[in-house]
């Protein structure tokens, strides 16, 4: 990992973050295969990328795992409010990750990570939430390694 950067993406115009399109639709096609029964919508990395640009360091957070300007993975986070009924209070919600092949189990997805989760508490949120495929294999464990328990569990049916 030495010759790798972690970074966060402060500029929405930062081109590196149009590498990012790819990726995403790879994210859901692994997601889909492990268990994740909605379907991307035509055109939804770039309908998700836009939108995280909107509210870029405002409400999302995007960390970059850079190689000589290459992206080679990405973590987002987003903050948003709970509802009046729970105490309004601000909530983080780590919402992708992903890492491409050649450079998973190298300690990039923790560095990223760990820069996402420093944002939040920045951020002084009051709770992290995260949600994870059901069949994806290191999924659970991996957010259990930064303090997550399961809450909920999620039940979809497919019309």
């Amino acid at each position: 990992m030495s010759d790798l950067s972690i970074i966060a993406v402060t500029d929405p115009g930062d081109e590196r973050l149009e590498q990012l399109v790819p990726m995403f639709i790879d994210l859901h096609a692994v997601m889909h295969a492990h268990g994740m029964m909605q379907e991307l919508a035509p055109n939804g990395a770039r309908i998700w990328l836009d939108g995280v640009k909107a509210g870029l360091e405002r409400f999302n957070r995007m960390v970059l795992a850079v190689q000589r300007d290459e992206v080679v993975g990405f973590t987002c986070g987003s903050i948003k409010l709970a509802p009046e009924y729970l105490g309004g209070a601000r909530v983080g919600h780590w919402t992708q990750l992903y890492v491409t092949a050649p450079h998973r189990r190298g300690g990039v997805s923790r560095a990223m990570s760990e820069l996402l989760h420093e944002w939040f508490r920045e951020k002084e949120v009051t709770s992290i939430e995260t949600q994870v495929v059901r069949e994806h294999p290191s999924s659970v464990p991996f957010a259990g390694s930064f303090g997550y328990q399961v809450e909920w569990i999620n039940l979809r049916k497919v019309l």
